[in-house]
């Protein structure tokens, strides 16, 4: 019997409450991504690695975590706020063709200090030139989206599978 929309939605919520509580009182928590609105720079598996930090601390190039409608989000920062009086940012997936309402001061829950990809720490600042381009590429077409998400599934198999016969 499937869970009923109503159950995962409190589940969802139950789950972004919890993080925002962990953040508050240890400072870092550490959880696996889902969806691909951030490829090329996270991709569906990887553990991020968040820490809380100042909301003065935050800069465009950051990955924001944030909780909203009971869920998280963690999205690129592309706008800072203007004025102290009305403090919100702008963030947008790096895969998505347009940005995200405005993240208000209190759904900031903190910043993705690392992303860890198959054992290895992978850089989460400012794409690269090629990951820009890839990024360009994956917003304008689905069909990219789709290819590159089946492409990186495949290596990433084909390197599982090598290990595994060493």
């Amino acid at each position: 019997m499937r869970p009923s929309a109503k159950v995962m939605a409190d589940t969802a919520t139950a789950r972004c409450e919890l993080a925002g509580d962990i953040l508050r009182s240890c400072g870092v928590l550490r959880f696996a991504a889902t969806g691909c609105s951030m490829l090329p720079s996270v991709w569906s598996g990887d553990t991020l690695i968040v820490e809380r930090v100042d909301a003065d601390q935050i800069q465009i190039g950051d990955i924001a975590l944030v909780g909203r409608g009971g869920r998280l989000c963690a999205h690129r920062v592309v706008r800072l706020p203007g004025d102290a009086g009305d403090r919100y940012w702008i963030t947008q997936g790096d895969a998505m063709p347009r940005a995200d309402l405005p993240v208000f001061e209190k759904e900031l829950l903190g910043r993705v200090s690392k992303v860890i990809r198959s054992g290895k720490c992978v850089p989460c600042s400012n794409l690269n030139r090629t990951n820009l381009l890839l990024a360009f590429v994956i917003r304008r077409s689905i069909f990219a989206a789709r290819v590159f998400v089946c492409w990186a599934s495949r290596r990433k198999s084909q390197k599982v599978d090598s290990l595994c016969k060493a």
